[in-house]
């Protein structure tokens, strides 16, 4: 039984691991670039020159798909870093010093929460202007909140534990109490909501790409990708659905990720 809950992570993480291979072996072999326009090559439909055919401009879609996964698949991975740090720093204080510094850090994750991610994303983009820079750091300050309430929730949990009281009657207090003793435990939870997270933040990054708020041409994004193909969907649709697949695949890899960790623990 022990085996069978393992591979519920190990499989789609080994899946993941052979694309990401993949991707990286394609771009390296392959012999076109994804930024030259050939125009006389323009819509061409999928061949063996072309495995995914081509775009409005006679860009090949393959490599440009391949060359677009680091702006996809990496940015979404900073964003959570950069939200994970920020999130899991601020429910360890809050959950540490209590009180009615508790209380006004609970009230500023009210406030954020309040605000759906997406358009909380897509008014800090419209303010510091289109850019996958500035979509970054827009979806970092809408989502760390979801990392601070899950580990001030543990942190408010684990204080109460008799082997707490016993680590600050050996001389545990503030930073070191929080790094031994808090920290370790919010680590699984936090690693979890990490993978579950990525596919939801690929979806928004791509989203804002789509709705030219994120990566900006001739970038190949995914995202933006969708975005160029979608005047052309009725005569070559590939150049859209290529790019949703892979959206779709590592999506749910990432969830499949996520679950199989939950239920291991």
């Amino acid at each position: 039984m022990i085996k069978i809950e393992k591979s519920r992570w190990r499989r789609p993480a080994l899946c993941c691991a052979l694309l990401l291979m993949a991707i990286v072996i394609a771009m390296i072999v392959t012999p076109y670039d994804p930024y030259h326009v050939d125009v006389s090559n323009k819509l061409q439909k999928p061949s063996s020159l072309h495995w995914f055919g081509t775009d409005h401009l006679g860009r090949d879609v393959l490599t440009r798909l391949v060359y677009g996964a680091p702006f996809t698949l990496l940015f979404p991975f900073l964003v959570l870093v950069i939200s994970a740090i920020i999130g899991s720093l601020f429910g360890l204080v809050s959950s540490y010093v209590g009180g009615k510094v508790d209380s006004a850090m609970t009230a500023v994750m009210d406030a954020f929460s309040s605000i759906p991610n997406l358009l909380l994303a897509i008014a800090i983009t419209g303010l510091l202007g289109p850019g996958l820079l500035n979509t970054l750091l827009a979806i970092s300050i809408s989502w760390w909140v979801q990392y601070a309430r899950i580990v001030r929730s543990v942190g408010i949990t684990i204080r109460r534990e008799p082997y707490m009281l016993a680590a600050q009657l050996s001389g545990s207090f503030g930073g070191k109490l929080i790094y031994r003793h808090l920290l370790p435990n919010t680590k699984p939870l936090v690693r979890e909501l990490f993978f579950l997270d990525m596919g939801a933040v690929i979806l928004l990054m791509s989203s804002l790409s789509f709705l030219g708020l994120g990566a900006q041409p001739p970038l190949a994004e995914w995202g933006s990708m969708m975005f160029d193909g979608k005047s052309y969907l009725q005569i070559a649709p590939w150049i859209t659905l290529i790019p949703a697949a892979a959206i779709t695949v590592f999506v749910m890899l990432f969830y499949l990720i996520g679950r199989g960790l939950q239920s291991r623990e």
